[in-house]
C-alpha cells in the first residue's frame, strides 16, 4: 500500500538523552534516579522510548520488563509532582519488553511507544522521565533512556 499525499503519518522528532551524567545501578524491582528534565518544546502530545543498558550476571525473569513513567515539572510555578517510587508511580507510559535470553550482555536495546504524554499543564511542558527495573537482576550503572518526540501529521 501506498501512502498517499495528506495521509495522516507518525512524525519523529530530535532524540534527546535524558540521562543526566553517570547513572546510578537499579536494582530489580526498583527505580531509577540520574534522569535529566525535559522540555517538550514541540508540544508533541507522545514520545517514543529507547533504553540501552548492562545486566552484569543472573538470569532475568522469563518476562522481564522495565516500566517507563513521566513526571511532570513546574506544575504550579516550581513546584513539581511527587518523584514516583512504590508508593506513588506517576503517570504510566507503558513497556519496554526485554529478552530474556541476554543476561550479560553489554549494549542491550529495547524500544518503545509510541506513548502518550500526561496531559501537559502549559505549553513546553517540562518532564523527567523515570524506569523501574523488572527484570529480575541488577541493571548496570551507566545505562541511558532517550525520548523521541512524535506527533501525526499529513503526508507530503
Amino acid at each position: 500500500m501506498t501512502i498517499g499525499a495528506n495521509d495522516t503519518i507518525l512524525k519523529f522528532g530530535t532524540k534527546d538523552d535524558v540521562t543526566d551524567g553517570a547513572t546510578q545501578a537499579v536494582s530489580d524491582d526498583a527505580y531509577s534516579v540520574d534522569q535529566a528534565d525535559w522540555t517538550n518544546d514541540d508540544d508533541a502530545p507522545m514520545v517514543s522510548v529507547v533504553f540501552q543498558g548492562q545486566y552484569p550476571s543472573g538470569t532475568l525473569d522469563a518476562a522481564p520488563f522495565i516500566a517507563i513513567y513521566a513526571q511532570l515539572l513546574n506544575v504550579d510555578g516550581t513546584d513539581d509532582e511527587a518523584v514516583p517510587d512504590s508508593g506513588y508511580p506517576g503517570h504510566y507510559l507503558g513497556n519496554l519488553d526485554i529478552d530474556s535470553g541476554l543476561a550479560a550482555v553489554t549494549n542491550t536495546w529495547a524500544a518503545g511507544g509510541p506513548f502518550a504524554l500526561p496531559a501537559p499543564t502549559k505549553s513546553s511542558q517540562e518532564y523527567r522521565f523515570n524506569f523501574h527495573n523488572n527484570t529480575g537482576v541488577t541493571i548496570s550503572a551507566g545505562w541511558t533512556l532517550d525520548v523521541i518526540p512524535l506527533t501525526l501529521g499529513p503526508h507530503a
